[in-house]
């Protein structure tokens, strides 16, 4: 899957956590580990590259599913949290 595929994936399930159930925070916890493997793809690329200007880009790239992967953890703690308090308050069937 390409970045840009997986930027997407991963926004639109950071825009529906309004509820979110287990199998949407499941959802959310796999496209950030395939964005983590990406990064780490990357990252052996950039270690083995020579050239300069490809460098820069691997290191943009890199840096930019960093950002990505930041935010959607963020989001994935809170909705993780909000399911748990929901359940401590209503019961396990929340």
């Amino acid at each position: 899957m390409t970045n840009t595929k997986l930027f997407d994936k991963l926004r639109s399930l950071m825009a529906k956590t309004e509820r979110a159930d287990k199998k949407h925070i499941k959802k959310l916890r796999k496209v950030l580990h395939k964005l983590k493997d990406r990064q780490r793809e990357l990252q052996e690329k950039l270690d083995k590259s020579g050239n300069p200007q490809e460098q820069a880009k691997l290191q943009q790239e890199i840096d930019i599913i960093k950002l990505q992967r930041g935010k959607g953890a963020d989001v994935y703690q809170r909705v993780k949290q909000e399911r748990q308090a929901r359940k401590k308050k209503n019961g396990p069937n929340a």
